[in-house]
């Protein structure tokens, strides 16, 4: 899952991966609430600690979170994972400029002492905005549920890369087209959490493969 937070709420978005990065939209949610007080946070608790069916491996819980830190709410942002990193819930902060790994080497040079995972926002735009274009199943490809809103697609597709000049010498950047962007931002915090847990996901979809099979999938 990946979670951003704004000055009167959160909004998160909690994807399920396969094999070669294939992707499922399960749920896009947001919870009002004032992010200084414990009740919001409580909320987000309990979305992310619900279970989902999966047809072959049963009940499923989310194995990685980034939880975005660069807001007004960042102290907020270190309590809360700091309780819950047996969890693998991460505090992240995007970093901007282009050849930025999807995720870098956490610090501890933080208010909260606690491990702050880079986030190369610019890399992980491109990878998810190449993905959006792929039109056929399989490696790479976006599933999105039938019911999600015209407003989700136009938050996610809300910037785009233009060339500006600086001192006379030209620079790719991503700019905001429309004023919302945190479906963007929370797919981007999404696949960091993905990144973060370094998963073989081709040895998963054998073992899955195995377990049909063997008929054990009940």
């Amino acid at each position: 899952a990946g979670v951003d937070v704004q000055d009167d709420r959160l909004e998160l978005e909690i994807v399920g991966w396969g094999r070669g990065e294939e992707s499922w939209s399960i749920e896009y949610k947001t919870i009002y609430g004032d992010p200084s007080t414990a009740g919001l946070w409580m909320e987000l608790d309990a979305v992310l600690q619900q279970k989902f069916v999966h047809p072959i491996h049963g009940e499923m819980i989310l194995r990685s979170v980034c939880v975005d830190s660069g807001g007004h709410y960042t102290q907020q942002v270190y309590n809360y994972c700091r309780a819950r990193a047996g969890r693998r819930v991460f505090a992240i902060k995007g970093v901007g400029g282009e050849g930025k790994p999807i995720v870098g080497r956490p610090s501890k040079n933080n208010i909260g002492k606690i491990n702050l995972f880079p986030v190369g926002t610019d890399t992980t735009k491109e990878l998810v905005y190449s993905r959006l274009k792929i039109e056929t199943e399989g490696e790479g490809y976006c599933h999105f549920p039938s019911d999600r809103s015209e407003e989700y697609f136009r938050m996610l597709t809300a910037e785009k890369k233009v060339t500006k000049y600086f001192k006379g010498r030209p620079k790719r950047e991503w700019v905001k087209i429309r004023t919302r962007n945190e479906a963007l931002d929370c797919r981007v915090y999404a696949t960091a959490a993905l990144a973060l847990l370094n998963l073989n996901l081709e040895a998963v979809y054998k073992q899955a493969q195995n377990r049909v099979s063997s008929g054990t999938d009940n």
